[in-house]
């Protein structure tokens, strides 16, 4: 797969495919498709097989547009690479992965 899919399962979406500088100005353009408008957003990282800087700030506008209709964000499945990113970045407690 050489894309990224935001699928909207149940109280879940779903990413699938690649979250990287490749793709996620898609995903940013179109998050109206799957950013809901209540509640927390769970976002399910299981399907993600890549993730570069690009994809971990996708995720931390998604937490700041979040923020101002005051609603949370919790991320399931958190892949190695990307919890590496968030170290790195010190943004890891902003994202809740420890």
């Amino acid at each position: 797969m050489n894309s990224l899919q935001f699928d909207v399962q149940g109280d879940a979406v779903v990413v699938r495919g690649e979250l990287d500088r490749d793709h996620v100005g898609q995903a940013w353009k179109e998050r109206e498709q799957w950013l809901g408008s209540t509640g927390t957003l769970n976002i399910d990282l299981c399907a993600v097989e890549k993730v570069d800087s690009a994809g971990l700030a996708l995720l931390i506008q998604v937490k700041a547009e979040l923020q101002k209709q005051n609603r949370d964000l919790a991320l399931r499945n958190v892949n190695t690479q990307l919890r590496q990113f968030a170290e790195v970045s010190g943004v890891t407690a902003l994202l809740s992965l420890s």
